[in-house]
């Protein structure tokens, strides 16, 4: 285990050229990061490089990383918080696999996930990224998330994409070194809905392919972010200001329904502050639709995510967000 100053590429054993990097932002993980760091360090290959970037935590997320001894793992800390985003982005840059996969610290990799999707990318030079399906686990309970059979032309997963109509985590996410190089990585100013962002702007220049498999745990942990409602309209907005397509009029209705949306499921789960702290954020967020309009606006963007969702030949199911 090797820990990383700014500049230094992962370690990894003499003569092995690694096939595949596996980065993890972290931040007050102590508790989950042994769970996750084995799914990955399990499998026996030496070509693998994992990468923890400690985003500044204040629990034992650090004494732990530094108790660890396996060579393919390395790790650096940020010494304040920097948001996930620019931890995925400083990790990466740390290492030097031509394959990117990133996995969230609460998250946890399949048996068998890293050797298929080597061979995935192997088999299809042509694709830049694939998403893959993911089991949700809350509560003791999973469910099931299957991404469509076959993938959307471009245009249409992008359409796909701002509607949420795909089920997304950032723990599915692999691209190749490249195509992350050539559009800079991920947002660092963005703190929601930044899996949906990537995505969105690398598909603008790259083929990004649905994955059939499902090797992927998603676990929905009391403190993570996509059980929590704080800050979705905000990072709604920002979004959307990062998005020229939404500035159109045939996302009126989509925009409409997930700005009600998120002030709907926190009073649903009995979140009353929250839901009054997203509507005071609605009145002070300036890319998102306002006024009695919005109401109507939910129903039909409602209807019309549920048109794409059935047009798809297999319906996909959303994750929380």
């Amino acid at each position: 285990m090797t820990v990383l100053p700014n500049t230094c590429p992962a370690a990894q054993g003499a003569g092995v050229t690694p096939r595949l990097a596996v980065v993890i932002p972290a931040r007050n993980r102590r508790g989950s990061l042994p769970r996750t760091l084995a799914s990955v360090l399990s499998d026996p290959r030496p070509d693998i490089e994992l990468v923890v970037v400690d985003d500044g935590s204040e629990d034992d997320t650090e004494a732990y990383l530094a108790s660890l001894a396996d060579p393919r793992l390395a790790w650096r800390r940020l010494p304040v918080p920097s948001g996930a985003n620019r931890a995925r982005n400083e990790g990466a840059a740390l290492t030097s696999a031509p394959l990117i996969a990133f996995l969230d610290s609460d998250d946890a990799f399949c048996p068998g996930r890293i050797e298929r999707l080597i061979a995935f990318f192997d088999a299809n030079p042509d694709v830049a990224c694939t998403i893959d399906g993911f089991k949700d686990v809350a509560d003791r309970r999973q469910r099931l998330h299957r991404l469509p059979d076959p993938t959307p032309d471009a245009e249409r997963l992008r359409r796909l994409l701002l509607c949420h109509c795909v089920p997304l985590t950032n723990s599915t996410v692999t691209v190749r070194r490249s195509a992350f190089a050539s559009i800079g990585g991920y947002d660092d100013g963005l703190y929601r809905h930044q899996d949906r962002e990537f995505l969105v702007r690398l598909g603008r220049q790259h083929r990004i392919a649905f994955g059939k498999a499902v090797d992927v745990l998603k676990y929905r942990e009391a403190n993570s972010m996509s059980r929590s409602h704080a800050g979705y309209i905000a990072g709604l907005s920002d979004f959307v200001a990062r998005c020229e397509d939404y500035q159109t009029q045939d996302y009126a209705t989509i925009l409409s329904y997930l700005t009600l949306r998120g002030v709907l499921k926190a009073l649903a789960q009995g979140s009353f502050g929250v839901a009054l702290a997203e509507i005071m954020a609605w009145r002070r967020a300036s890319n998102l639709p306002g006024g009695f309009g919005v109401v109507t606006g939910y129903f039909a963007g409602r209807r019309q995510r549920r048109q794409l969702e059935q047009s798809l030949a297999q319906a996909a199911t959303t994750s929380a967000e």
